[in-house]
């Protein structure tokens, strides 16, 4: 048997894959040749016939290896780069040949150099390492935060890495899966550790917000794919209420005096007229700029010089279409759709939880910056800051996104190799139990014991 699995194995070219296909070739035979036992075979003549039955090794090392192997997602990596070069050819038909774009170009093109090297490392390594890279990573944001250059009290690189937190979480959720209702309080502790390190590393309650938001469904979308050993009806209610209680806490805020100037501005997008002189006069500046919006070409001119409130808040998407057209917006949302489909479909395929929770985690990030960022920019969401993937410039962006994309590329090229450490190991030695009745009295019985590989 173990001269068949060799020849077999050697055939696939896949050297992760070889462990997984031996293992999953010598249970079938294994099982096979039991089966032959129990009809009075010896053992070692069973095994020779099950091996026999097999048929030849090359044979089917080649089909094997035609299926176990890494796989490269084409088309996502096409969208990517044309998202890449359009995010480009948005600030440069914007801020013009200037010292950004030119910074930027060399932020893209680090970003892709990340994006095939991450695509070329396993992610299971998130699964065994989870809780030593979460630990790290917050070592690391706690040092960046006293170090790193700041702006008002506030380091703009930590807002967009902290988002690096969600695939790690994943894999942490990954390692705690079979756990019991503990398991699930665990994940909702974490959530709000979490949530709150992403508030003080990146000094907003926007991206913590959003960090719970995107934990949460992944805690969610582990009770409901019985990870745990929950009643999941039960273990569902819970998450929920613990999803709850921050949009509670929220509602309070704004019920009690005070707040300051987070709390104004939330007041001014829902009292835009009350606030229209102070703080809320941007969303009276939206509104303008999308009423005399064209299809093609640049906007009227309103009461509101649109340069300066869009580059003032960041609405690089809102600038866009008021300088080129509404058609230059749908395009490009229409690229962020094929974008995210493609990843989606990747996240749906996956049968391996550790793979489904990586991506989804990845995919959930991008979902929430893009449908906040559009959201702020129609003057549809309370006025934040915004990092829309591809067309939001920094290096600390591109970096994270570029690491999440690789991410994905990663899942769906280890997607068909097995994984031997995520199977459950069977046993290699059986142990055979006969109680037989001795002829000669009613009372005694003889024990026999057999062991078998």
């Amino acid at each position: 048997m173990n001269e068949f699995i060799k020849t077999l194995t050697e055939q696939i070219r896949c050297v992760k894959a070889r462990e997984g296909v031996a293992r999953e070739v010598s249970d079938h035979i294994l099982d096979q040749a039991a089966a032959y036992e129990e009809s009075g075979m010896e053992h070692d003549k069973a095994v020779e016939m099950a091996v026999h039955e097999m048929g030849d090794p090359v044979e089917i090392g080649v089909s094997l290896d035609r299926i176990h192997r890494p796989q490269t997602n084409w088309k996502l990596l096409l969208i990517t780069f044309v998202l890449t070069m359009a995010g480009l050819l948005v600030m440069y038909s914007i801020y013009g040949l200037s010292t950004i774009v030119s910074r930027q170009c060399v932020f893209t093109a680090a970003g892709l150099a990340v994006i095939l090297a991450v695509n070329f490392i396993d992610y299971s390594v998130i699964g065994r390492f989870g809780y030593l890279a979460y630990i790290l990573m917050t070592a690391v944001f706690f040092i960046g935060q006293h170090t790193l250059q700041s702006v008002n009290g506030r380091v703009p690189a930590l807002a967009i890495l902290v988002y690096l937190y969600a695939p790690v979480f994943a894999g942490i959720l990954y390692r705690m899966r079979g756990g019991s209702y503990g398991a699930v309080i665990k994940g909702i502790g974490l959530i709000f550790l979490t949530s709150y390190l992403c508030v003080k590393f990146g000094s907003s309650a926007v991206i913590g917000l959003n960090m719970f938001l995107v934990l949460l469904i992944l805690l969610f979308v582990a009770v409901r794919k019985n990870m745990f050993q929950v009643k999941r009806k039960t273990a569902t209610c819970l998450t929920v209420l613990a999803g709850m209680l921050p949009f509670f806490m929220l509602f309070l805020t704004l019920l009690v005096p005070g707040g300051g100037f987070r709390k104004e501005r939330i007041l001014a997008f829902f009292h835009r007229k009350e606030y229209r002189q102070t703080v809320g006069y941007v969303y009276g500046a939206i509104d303008a700029i999308l009423g005399n919006l064209r299809v093609v070409g640049q906007g009227n001119e309103t009461v509101y010089t649109a340069s300066e409130v869009v580059e003032g808040n960041n609405l690089i998407l809102l600038r866009l279409m008021h300088q080129y057209g509404l058609i230059t917006g749908i395009v490009l949302l229409l690229l962020f759709a094929v974008f995210a489909v493609g990843v989606m479909k990747i996240v749906q395929s996956q049968k391996n939880q550790l793979g489904m929770l990586v991506s989804a985690s990845c995919f959930l990030v991008f979902v929430v910056n893009c449908f906040e960022g559009i959201l702020v920019n129609l003057g549809l969401c309370p006025m934040t800051s915004v990092t829309i993937p591809f067309i939001t410039f920094g290096g600390s962006a591109a970096l994270v996104y570029s690491v999440l994309i690789g991410l994905i590329l990663s899942v769906h090229r280890y997607e068909k190799i097995i994984s031997p450490a995520a199977r459950i190991q069977r046993p290699r030695w059986h142990l055979r139990v006969n109680l037989e009745k001795d002829s000669g009295s009613d009372q005694d019985y003889t024990l026999a014991a057999k062991s078998v590989k």
